[in-house]
């Protein structure tokens, strides 16, 4: 008996705050809907300097998904214009955009291509075909009658959970992800800036590791234009970004 008592001891003494030596999540999925979830977590830069993550995570069979475009592209729009303005329950910042606001890459709506392919190898597509995301390079986007969206930003960050070699710059980021089941992510940070490979790490990696479990994933238009909105029942969140953007990424309900 004492024997057993010393042994159960020793477990709780070498793995504090578990459960048998089970690790701790990051984070937890927080459901707002049947179907939308949003996490938040924060972790350590440097010694000073902490960045936070929030997370979207939505199931494109129950939930519409669309670029939206500004009103007036030369004045530009945010988010949360964007989301008031269509009755979006989020809306995260899109793609490039020239400095008079026009819009730069592919576009799709409703299977009508809205702005012409880039031909730059680098950038990557986020689509939407049958409810069913894919991300792929621009050599591989066919467009056919089943496309509901795409929208044509860059880099990819993950690939087949392998991550490609991306530049060292460090800013506010936005990306968006798809799990292995099929659903899709739309991620911000905020406080001190990450770097692109940071940021891929964070996408791809286990909850238990502080990541967001996304084997495919691209990075959205960063930096001062990094923004997102949402109002989903009584649940509201709104980071603002420095510039006004040209179009954005945004969940409807069906």
């Amino acid at each position: 008996m004492k024997r057993t008592i010393f042994i159960v001891l020793a477990i709780i003494t070498l793995a504090p705050g578990t459960l048998l030596g089970t690790p701790k999540a990051a984070y937890v999925w927080n459901q707002l809907e049947d179907g939308l979830y949003y996490a938040t977590y924060s972790f350590t830069i440097s010694e000073k300097e902490r960045t936070t993550i929030h997370a979207f995570r939505i199931d494109p069979k129950k939930f519409k998904l669309d670029v939206l475009i500004a009103k007036n592209e030369e004045t530009g729009t945010t988010t949360e214009e964007l989301a008031k303005n269509n009755n979006a329950l989020t809306v995260i910042n899109g793609g490039f955009f020239t400095p008079e606001h026009k819009s730069i890459g592919l576009i799709v709506r409703n299977g009508k291509r809205i702005s012409s392919l880039h031909n730059t190898s680098w950038w990557s597509i986020f689509a939407l075909k049958n409810n069913r995301a894919t991300i792929m390079r621009p050599n591989q986007f066919t467009l056919t009658k089943n496309t509901q969206i795409a929208l044509q930003v860059g880099p990819r960050l993950v690939i087949d959970g392998k991550i490609p070699k991306l530049k060292e710059s460090f800013a506010t980021r936005s990306a968006v992800g798809i799990s292995r089941k099929g659903l899709v992510t739309l991620v911000i940070t905020s406080g001190h800036g990450i770097s692109m490979n940071e940021l891929a790490k964070r996408m791809r990696d286990s909850r238990w590791q502080g990541g967001l479990e996304c084997p495919s994933a691209m990075a959205l238009d960063g930096g001062s234009s990094s923004q997102i909105y949402a109002k989903i029942g009584k649940f509201e969140f709104s980071q603002q970004g420095s510039a006004k953007i040209t179009n954005g990424l945004a969940v409807l309900a069906k």
